[in-house]
């Protein structure tokens, strides 16, 4: 994520809505085409993101109840989204996927998906939320520290031929670096 630039347009953050999926996977594509296209093939990346990120598991996951989404609008506009998921037999809030379009980086949307996703682990008793982020993505796994997470483990993560390491980590809520903005 790049530095908070000076002068911010209008940010806010909403629950995403079934009319926001098209919005999801384009934000999802070309962030992908961004972050990891300097060492995922773009075939790799394309597969992935057509099985994973189609509409119709789009859909089947805002229909979850152990789901929830949350859409960034950079002057009323979609720019960045949240998927987050909650696993009572894992006792694990997830954050599957945190994405803001690369032109739109740098005005805090990614720090206002992050503390919505606090919120709602907090609201659902969860003391931690987990997420995991490529190895290969230091600009990211920076952003993570500053936000307080710690990395504690580490798998394989495979899209289409290309596997990669993957940084598994979590940040406790109850930690005085948890002040929501």
């Amino acid at each position: 994520m790049n530095e908070q630039r000076v002068a911010a347009p209008p940010a806010s953050i909403r629950p995403w809505t079934l009319g926001d999926i098209a919005d999801v996977r384009r934000i999802g594509w070309e962030t992908w085409k961004a972050t990891y296209g300097r060492f995922i093939p773009e075939e790799d990346l394309r597969a992935y993101h057509d099985e994973h990120y189609s509409t119709e598991a789009l859909t089947r996951n805002f229909h979850r109840p152990s789901t929830r989404g949350y859409m960034a609008l950079l002057r009323g506009k979609p720019a960045g989204y949240l998927i987050m998921s909650f696993n009572a037999e894992s006792a694990r809030c997830n954050v599957a996927s945190v994405y803001v379009l690369p032109e739109s980086q740098g005005y805090g949307l990614g720090s206002m998906l992050m503390q919505e996703a606090f919120r709602a682990a907090r609201e659902a008793n969860y003391d931690r939320v987990w997420l995991g982020v490529m190895s290969e993505n230091s600009r990211t796994i920076a952003w993570y520290h500053s936000l307080g997470f710690s990395f504690v483990e580490e798998a394989p993560f495979t899209m289409g031929k290309t596997t990669v390491r993957h940084f598994i980590g979590f940040k406790l809520l109850t930690s005085p670096a948890y002040e929501p903005t």
